[in-house]
């Protein structure tokens, strides 16, 4: 186990092999990830650095100004270099996009822990129904930029309502109500 502290942050604790949520945001919230081409461009960057470093990906979405991830890297101190990788490939592609090289879009992330089958089951279903919490659509499967839809076809829509019923979210923390 180690541990990552600064006066200005949160303390990480890290451990290897161990199921982490993430929440990241964007700067004052702004919306910066409002098209198709961004948002894709957000999950390509994902695909690609999660790989990079070996980091199994569990369940994950992308909405206009902030992001949750379920993951799982090999070495517990690589979230800070994954997270700042990922948010330098984002920010330099989406800044591409909208010629506005050089400006920061992320603020920052926070990281959990996950400790055990209710806490990792909950934010799952968390991250796959943020975008109907947040307006974007009324069903998760509509939401093109996230993990359900590979769930729903690996594993049906049967096991997603079970893992609904079973695993509700009405118990777990607002995590991004500062939105």
């Amino acid at each position: 186990m180690e541990y990552s502290e600064s006066p200005h942050r949160p303390l990480h604790i890290y451990l290897d092999d161990a199921w982490y949520f993430i929440t990241a945001s964007t700067i004052d919230h702004a919306r910066y990830l409002s098209t198709e081409a961004q948002l894709s461009t957000w999950q390509e960057g994902f695909f690609e650095v999660a790989s990079k470093f070996g980091i199994t990906i569990c369940a994950w979405v992308v909405l206009k100004n902030h992001y949750h991830i379920i993951v799982q890297p090999q070495a517990g101190r690589d979230i800070s270099k994954f997270i700042g990788q990922l948010h330098g490939r984002t920010s330099r592609y989406i800044n591409l996009l909208d010629n506005a090289q050089g400006r920061q879009i992320w603020y920052g992330y926070w990281d959990t822990c996950i400790r055990g089958e209710i806490d990792f089951w909950t934010r799952f279903n968390y991250i796959h129904y943020n975008p109907v919490k947040h307006l974007y659509t009324e069903n998760p499967e509509d939401w093109r930029f996230s993990s359900y839809r590979f769930y729903l076809k690996q594993e049906g829509e049967e096991w997603l309502a079970n893992c609904w019923l079973k695993y509700h979210t009405d118990d777990l923390l607002q995590i991004d109500d500062h939105e």
